[in-house]
């Protein structure tokens, strides 16, 4: 079956350095289901998941991000 591929953008509170929003952005890429994702550089608080929407929800995603010791929440929802 093909994946329903997705994009979900996490607004990190925290203001961290670039390696460390980087760091997080990773962590999550390593999720089963996630297909890939970038912190901007620009808008230094937001990370960009590109996912498979029917095998894991944006809202464990964001949980994964809070396990990572940030405070996080999806943007636009």
């Amino acid at each position: 079956m093909k994946p329903a591929i997705a994009d979900v953008m996490i607004h990190i509170d925290e203001n961290l350095p670039a390696e460390g929003m980087c760091s997080i952005a990773d962590t999550l890429c390593e999720s089963d289901h996630v297909i890939s994702g970038c912190h901007s550089h620009s808008a230094r608080h937001l990370i960009l998941l590109k996912y498979d929407s029917e095998a894991i929800h944006a809202r464990e995603l964001v949980d994964r991000a809070r396990n990572c010791g940030v405070h996080a929440e999806l943007v636009g929802f």
